[in-house]
């Protein structure tokens, strides 16, 4: 689903803006969330909730057969990695295939959009899987499934104090 449709189901344009903001669109090329928040103000956190609901829509199951392509990991580093739970896979037709959980979906498409600069497609797992993956592809002392999504720094930090 697109996200002007989204933003109707949400009550939050009417098909008739969606419209104005898709010609608009077509004439300046920019992207419909920033189009939506200059005509009718949009918030830009209901933009991203939009988006990530159209994330979630998209990703698919993550296939452990496919492995990791050999370089993919480089795409981000160990810290962010664990920190946003996404963990490279390949890259397929200009697009960035990555393996997150749902339950960390909405933190990997922030920092995919804000950080990364690549369109991204998702594959979904289980924290659990996630956590070995993430282990298997960025080792980091102390980490695994209990710190998954936390921030690496403050897990240390508390680590040393104790």
């Amino acid at each position: 689903m697109r996200i002007g449709e989204m933003l109707v189901r949400m009550r939050i344009l009417t098909v008739e803006q969606v419209e104005a903001v898709l010609a608009e669109q077509a004439s300046t090329h920019e992207p419909f969330g920033v189009v939506a928040e200059r005509l009718y103000e949009v918030p830009s956190d209901t933009i991203e909730r939009a988006w990530i609901e159209q994330t979630q829509e998209r990703a698919t199951e993550f296939d452990a057969d496919r492995g990791v392509e050999e370089g993919a990991q480089e795409i981000v580093v160990r810290r962010q990695a664990w920190q946003f739970g996404i963990v490279p896979l390949r890259l397929e037709d200009g697009y960035l295939v990555a393996a997150t959980s749902r339950r960390l979906l909405p933190r990997a498409v922030r920092f995919a959009t804000r950080v990364l600069g690549l369109p991204v497609n998702f594959e979904i797992t289980d924290d659990q899987t996630l956590a070995r993956l993430l282990a298997s592809q960025y080792p980091m002392r102390g980490m695994d499934h209990t710190t998954l999504g936390g921030n690496p720094l403050e897990v240390f930090l508390k680590r040393d104090a104790a």
